[in-house]
């Protein structure tokens, strides 16, 4: 073209050099990457001028996917992801009832060494361990500690041996062996150091030194959830295993105290691996009739169930699960919707500078590509902030889950998972692709000359249109409404499990919990330690009275006894379930329970070895077991404890009032006390009763100093008033713990329904420009237009709050089996929730609605 041109000597009409120029580039291909490059600076540089909007829509994208994949790590750290390696080789070996209850019985260690030597062809290891509290010292002072006594191949089992030292010898597994070594877990390691030589030093356990011989690999946690502190060697399990004088002997054939996992030889199927299993215990029910009689080995998955939870149904743990699964995905819908609403508003605001790009050339396809392309750059910020917020969410919740257990265990790691982090940002890729495609696809294929000249088609046709963005603003609201009702109900809940009467006065009342077995000390030493504890006690000025009672009260402790008439033929069917407590003189008195009939135990009642075979029993069970009829003087059987094997009955000398133990039950459960004397339990809390006009909180201190007095190396577990100790309880904290999940969640709904509304008026405002110009300029009053623009964003918000309503009943019903005093359907939620919402409503359209007040007619006709 050049030498054309010299040749002709002057410069003709010879086509565009340019044009022809980027022609002849685009025949090589790369024209793909240039345009990308193009729309890539072109939509940061929109961006960048409309910073509300983008701020905005990288918010909602970062809530809804920052609490997704905060939400879906930690669930699948703690529950669905395997604990250990291998885990599909690794199996539960139980001993069950042939009787219809099919009830489970643990393993006594020479049991345990005969299924290990009969099933040596299946398994490649067979470990047994036993989980209990202990005492731990590791520089800090005494305090609670989990614990599990392994046997010496336990981590082989899992693959997981311990890194730096080494795992247990059999020498050291060997009943009574006494020899003092531990294996502690990684977060303690880290807390002593982190330092290699760690490895023989000495931790104190229930007041005795026991070296480190090795640390468990980080998150390493053992078969369930939360793990131990430390690993200790069967060898030493007597020195802090049964406390009570009635049980046998860890090692003895009767001592049913194991559970059992093994992990499967190579290519060896559980199906195969049970009929070895199944014909060792036979094997077991001939060597012991007496003790396996009537008892069938089994095989299963070990559970990963969450330890301390309340006792009731799985089924409760699977709906706090599901709904913890449920929240945060309304939550990221919420949020698409939300995106839509704001990419609608967006493309109307850009539809004259489509138009003008139309009708310079533009083509529908390139201008599309452009406006989907901005629609990529905000789903990538938004998925780079949103994961920044999902590693706060994580935290968050692993740091709530730690404040509900009762004592600091092993948690494996829950980190940031890119499996459910790629899933969430290709979900909301997907999705702001998707939405920001309507009105590329909508805005592009219109008319250029209507818009240039102002002129607007029917608003019912288009994408944009108004009838669905305000469909996306109800879908928002009723979901919205969904999560709020939700909160309200689980924070209703929470505040009646605070209030709650347990049946006795909280005013005047303190408790002191001590363990001492966790020092170490013996039953003769246990009891003469508590014994001293109270007199010492009973002496402080200001204390009315003082008791001691093994399960008070909210203590997230129990154990339960099955109690029935004694002499009568029927006793199992007869019986009843009672909390069973151990408890000292002047207890009613103390805790403030009416004393209905009868006499409290004695000093005499409380002494070691007392020979009374007496106990007090609560209203329920006298009612449960004689409805209608005294109880004083009648005498009653315990059928699954050591008294049921040929010993005198109980006699009931006395009747008190029935107290709530914990929340787990709509009316309180039957309860029965027996004196100090008859049973040795080194798990007590002290109780006091304070004098009228003194102040509970007031005499802590001056109890700590006494308790130092009596014995300063006795591990305090806790001093509190009553009103403390209830709030710090497992169930009130659970309640409210999901009042604040559910808050949380409700309140980022809120936010983003919020933003919703505000942006589909801000959409109908911007598109009314010119009618609120005409009509406030022939004499319409602002305050006219003003409430047009609020009746109508009452109007798509009335119709969102009835779904939700809808959404919201359903939900109640859901959730009334795991709340507390509070009906699925309560009428002061459903009227709160809805009015926080329409009021939240009410205002987000306020601000665009003065806005249209304020339009000057003049600017606004010329404008268009």
């Amino acid at each position: 073209m050049e030498a054309h041109r010299a040749q002709m000597g002057t410069t003709p009409a010879f086509g565009n050099t340019l044009r022809l120029r980027e022609e002849a580039r685009d025949a090589w291909g790369w024209r793909w990457l240039d345009d990308l490059e193009q729309d890539t600076r072109f939509a940061w540089r929109m961006l960048r001028r409309s910073p509300a909007f983008a701020l905005t829509a990288i918010v909602t994208l970062a809530l809804g996917i920052g609490v997704n994949v905060g939400m879906f790590s930690v669930i699948d750290g703690l529950l669905l992801r395997p604990l250990y390696a291998g885990a599909d080789a690794v199996v539960g070996v139980h001993s069950r009832s042939t009787t219809p209850s099919g009830r489970h019985r643990a393993f006594s260690y020479p049991d345990y060494l005969e299924v290990q030597e009969a099933t040596a062809d299946v398994f490649e290891h067979l470990a047994a361990s036993t989980t209990e509290f202990v005492g731990l010292d590791a520089g800090q002072g005494t305090r609670r500690a989990l614990a599990v006594t392994v046997s010496a191949n336990y981590f082989a089992v899992f693959d997981a041996a311990p890194s730096p030292g080494r795992a247990f010898s059999l020498e050291e597994e060997r009943p009574g062996a006494g020899i003092r070594v531990v294996i502690i877990s990684h977060p303690l390691w880290q807390q002593l150091g982190a330092d290699a030589r760690t490895l023989g030093q000495f931790v104190r356990i229930n007041g005795e030194p026991f070296a480190i011989v090795g640390v468990a690999r980080k998150g390493f946690a053992g078969t369930s959830l939360p793990g131990p502190e430390v690993w200790l060697p069967l060898g030493v399990h007597s020195t802090f295993g049964a406390r009570e004088s009635t049980h046998p002997a860890f090692g003895a054939r009767d001592a049913h105290q194991l559970g059992v996992v093994g992990r499967l030889r190579s290519g060896m199927r559980i199906e195969s691996a049970e009929s070895a299993v199944v014909a060792a215990g036979r094997r077991l029910a001939q060597a012991s009739p007496a003790l396996n009689t009537g008892y069938e080995l089994a095989l299963s998955r070990p559970s990963n169930r969450l330890l301390f939870l309340p006792t009731g149904d799985s089924g409760t743990i699977a709906s706090l699960v599901l709904l913890l699964m449920l929240m945060p995905t309304v939550v990221l819908l919420v949020a698409c919707l939300n995106l839509a609403d704001l990419l609608l508003a967006r493309g109307h605001l850009r539809r004259r500078e489509l138009a003008i790009r139309t009708s310079l050339g533009g083509g529908r396809a390139r201008l599309a590509r452009q406006l989907l392309t901005e629609g990529l750059l905000l789903a990538l910020a938004g998925g780079a902030v949103g994961a920044l917020t999902s590693i706060w969410a994580m935290q968050t919740l692993v740091a709530s889950l730690r404040t509900l257990l009762p004592v600091a265990v092993t948690l494996p790691e829950v980190g940031f998972d890119w499996r459910v982090a790629l899933s969430a940002v290709a979900f909301s890729l997907l999705a702001t692709l998707i939405f920001a495609a309507g009105p590329a696809l909508s805005w592009t294929r219109r008319a250029a000359a209507d818009d240039l000249r102002s002129r607007t088609t029917d608003e019912r046709r288009g994408f944009g249109g108004l009838r669905i963005g305000n469909a996306l603003v109800v879908g928002q609201i009723a979901l919205s409404l969904l999560l709020l009702s939700s909160g309200g109900l689980f924070t209703m809940s929470a505040i009646r499990a605070a209030s709650v009467d347990p049946g006795f006065p909280l005013d005047g009342g303190v408790v002191v919990a001590i363990d001492t077995a966790l020092a170490g000390y013996d039953e003769a030493r246990g009891r003469q330690t508590q014994l001293a504890l109270i007199d010492r006690l009973r002496g402080l000025p200001g204390v009315e009275a003082v008791t001691a009672g093994s399960r008070p009260p909210f203590s997230s402790e129990g154990a339960s006894r099955r109690v029935a008439p004694a002499g009568i033929a029927d006793a199992r069917a007869r019986s009843v379930g009672a909390v069973f407590s151990v408890i000292g003189r002047d207890y009613a008195r103390t805790v403030g329970v009416p004393l209905l009939g009868g006499r409290e135990f004695t000093e005499a009642e409380l002494a070691a070895g007392a020979g009374g075979r007496v106990a007090i029993i609560d209203e329920a069970l006298a009612a449960a077991l004689w409805p209608g009829e005294g109880a004083l003087g009648r005498e009653i059987q315990l059928l699954d404890a050591p008294s049921a094997d040929g010993r005198p009955p109980l006699e009931v000398i006395g009747v008190i009032a029935t107290v709530k133990h914990s929340l787990g039950n709509p009316r309180p459960y039957p309860h029965l006390y027996v004196p100090l004397g008859s049973q040795y339990e080194s798990a007590s809390t002290v109780q006091l009763r304070t004098a009228p006009g003194v102040d509970e909180h007031d005499m802590l201190a001056t109890i700590a100093r006494a308790v130092r007095d009596v014995d300063e190396h006795l591990p305090v577990l806790n001093i509190a008033t009553w009103r403390d100790h209830m709030a710090a309880s497992l169930d009130v904290r659970l309640q409210r713990a999901g009042a604040g999940i559910f808050a949380a969640f409700a309140g980022i709904a809120l936010l983003l329904a919020v933003l919703g509304v505000y942006g589909v008026k801000s959409y109908v405002v911007s598109r009314r420009i010119r009618e609120f110009g005409i009509r406030i300029a022939i004499g319409a009053a602002p305050r006219t237009l003003l409430w047009q623009v609020l009746r109508e964003g009452g109007r798509v918000t009335t119709v969102g709050i009835g779904l939700g309503l809808v959404l919201a009943v359903a939900a109640g019903q859901f959730l009334q089996s795991i709340l507390y005093g509070v009906h699925g359907i309560e009428p002061a939620i459903l009227v709160i929730a809805p009015a926080i919402l329409l009021t939240a409503s009410l205002l987000a359209s306020y601000f665009p609605a003065r806005r249209a007040t304020r339009v000057d007619p003049t600017i606004a006709l010329r404008s268009e």
